[in-house]
């Protein structure tokens, strides 16, 4: 059964800082979710149910699930991503998330930074 199944990867409040999450990958050696990255929200006017609620979808993406929670009712905006391009000696990706109201310029809204392997694997 695909639901009774651990999933590849969850997420677990960061214990230094209220406003961040650690991304972890289950690890089949110690049979335990280790840290791969870190998802940090950066708009400290966003509401905290609403944070929880898109690092869930993320978790979803990854994990290859095609359910996602509907966040229209929540807000009216659209989040959009940069890939920061990284030299060849790095060991982590950085993806910057925005939002955009349709008008002006879209704000900064989370930094996710991830193991390039993680990242590689799932680009």
């Amino acid at each position: 059964n695909e639901e009774s199944e651990k999933p590849e990867f969850i997420y677990r409040q960061n214990p230094l800082s209220p406003r961040a999450y650690l991304v972890c990958k289950y690890n089949e050696d110690i049979r335990d979710y280790v840290p791969v990255g870190d998802y940090t929200v950066l708009d400290l006017s966003e509401p905290k149910d609403l944070s929880d609620k898109r690092i869930a979808n993320f978790m979803s993406s990854l994990n290859k699930k095609k359910r996602n929670i509907d966040l229209s009712s929540l807000t009216n905006t659209r989040i959009l991503f940069t890939i920061i391009p990284r030299k060849p000696e790095d060991t982590h990706q950085k993806v910057v998330f925005r939002t955009y109201d349709g008008a002006g310029v879209s704000k900064e809204n989370a930094i996710l930074v991830i193991e390039k392997d993680v990242f590689d694997e799932y680009d």
